[in-house]
C-alpha cells in the first residue's frame, strides 16, 4: 500500500516537471488558458453571433464587435512557418508588408494564404495559393535605409500586393453570426484619421505570443498616443505612422495593419526605442494609394490563364447571392480588372 501511495506522489510530481526537465530547468512552464486544439496555421479571436445579444446580455459585446473586424484579416504562411498577416481587399488581392516576404521571393509560389470560411469557425480556415507577390517598390540597396541587428530589414517603401492563385471566398455583407471573410477598404490619399485607430496581426501580444504567432488579435490605440516621426526617424526613410507603445507590447506584428474604422491606413513596420520611448512605427498608405491602385490593378490574359478557384460556396449554410459562384463569370472578370474600384 505504501508503495501504490508513493508512485501515485512521484507520478504527480514528475507529470509536473517533466516535461521541462529536458531544457535544463525545474522552472514550471507557462499555464495555457486556451483549451482548442489547434486545427489550422492560424486561428482569429473568437466572437459570438449577434442573435445571443437578446439572451447573454452581460456579455461585453462591444468588444466581441470589435473581433468580428478581424474578418478581414488572413495568414501568410510558407512550409510550416507562420510569417506574418495580411489584409483582404477583395477575392483576387492582398496587402500587406514586405520585410518579412522578401526572403521568399524566390519561393512566392509556395506562400500560402489562410483566411476565414470553412464552417464558420474560428480555428478553420481555408488555404489558398499564391500567384504572384510584388513590392510596390524595390529594397533599397542604400544602408542608411537599414536597420534592425544584421541590419537585413529597409523599412523604405514596406509595402506588397499578394495576388492568390485561387478566387478566396469573401462574403458580400459583413457577417453576424459565424466566422466569415469580408473585406477592408483603402483610405484616401486625404484621409484624416479618427478616434477609431485600431490594429491587428499576429506574435506581437505578449512574449509567450511570438511563438505562438498563429493567434491572430487586435488592438485598440487612442489617437492621442501618434506622435511626430520626425523625432525620431530620418525623413528620408519614408512615411510613417508613428504611435506610442503606452501598453509596452513585445513589438510590431508583420504585416499587422492599422485601422481607421474600416478603413486600411498603415502597415506595421518595425518598433524603435528612443531613450525611455518606446514607438511603433506603420508606414503611412496615404502617400501609396496611386501605386497600391496600379500594382493590384489585373489585366487580360495575365491571370485568369492561371486562376482555378476551388474554394467557393455557392449553398447551404453560407448561401451569398451567388457572390462567391465557384466559376468565373464575365461581371466578376470585369470587377476583378479593377478590384479597388476605376478610379475617375
Amino acid at each position: 500500500m505504501n508503495t501504490l501511495y508513493v508512485s501515485v506522489i512521484l507520478l504527480f510530481l514528475l507529470s509536473h516537471v517533466s516535461g521541462y526537465w529536458d531544457t535544463g530547468t525545474t522552472t514550471a512552464a507557462y499555464i495555457r488558458t486556451d483549451l482548442y486544439p489547434r486545427q489550422s496555421f492560424f486561428r482569429w479571436q473568437m466572437v459570438q453571433s449577434e442573435r445571443l445579444r437578446l439572451f447573454f446580455s452581460h456579455w461585453d459585446w462591444t468588444e466581441i464587435r470589435r473581433r468580428r473586424r478581424l474578418n478581414c484579416v488572413a495568414g501568410i504562411s510558407i512550409d510550416l512557418l507562420c510569417l506574418g498577416t495580411a489584409v483582404l481587399l477583395n477575392r483576387r488581392t492582398l496587402i500587406t508588408s514586405a520585410n518579412y516576404l522578401d526572403p521568399w521571393m524566390n519561393r512566392m509560389r509556395d506562400v500560402r494564404i489562410w483566411a476565414l470560411g470553412r464552417g464558420g469557425y474560428e480555428n478553420m480556415p481555408y488555404r489558398y495559393r499564391v500567384w504572384r507577390i510584388t513590392r510596390l517598390f524595390p529594397k533599397s540597396l542604400n544602408p542608411e535605409h537599414w536597420h534592425g541587428p544584421r541590419g537585413i530589414h529597409s523599412p523604405r517603401h514596406d509595402v506588397s500586393v499578394i495576388h492568390s492563385l485561387d478566387q478566396i471566398y469573401i462574403m458580400a455583407y459583413p457577417p453576424t453570426r459565424y466566422h466569415l471573410p469580408y473585406r477592408c477598404f483603402l483610405c484616401g490619399k486625404h484621409h484624416r484619421l479618427s478616434s477609431d485607430l485600431w490594429f491587428t496581426g499576429s506574435g506581437y501580444e505578449y512574449l509567450l505570443h511570438i511563438k505562438e504567432n498563429y493567434k491572430i488579435f487586435f488592438a485598440m490605440t487612442p489617437k492621442k498616443y501618434i506622435v511626430d516621426c520626425s523625432k525620431y526617424l530620418p525623413k528620408w526613410w519614408g512615411k510613417f505612422i508613428c504611435i506610442k507603445n503606452y501598453e509596452n507590447l513585445p513589438g510590431v506584428p508583420n504585416g499587422g495593419a492599422l485601422f481607421d474604422g474600416d478603413h486600411i491606413v498603415g502597415i506595421g513596420c518595425f518598433e524603435i526605442r528612443y531613450n525611455e520611448d518606446r514607438i511603433m512605427v506603420f508606414t503611412d498608405l496615404r502617400y501609396y494609394m496611386d501605386w497600391v491602385y496600379l500594382y493590384a490593378e489585373i489585366s487580360p490574359g495575365e491571370y485568369y490563364e492561371y486562376a482555378y478557384p476551388q474554394w467557393g460556396q455557392n449553398l447551404g449554410w453560407f448561401f451569398d447571392g451567388f457572390n462567391n459562384y465557384p466559376y468565373i463569370p464575365w461581371w466578376q472578370v470585369r470587377d476583378d480588372f479593377y478590384p479597388m474600384g476605376k478610379k475617375k
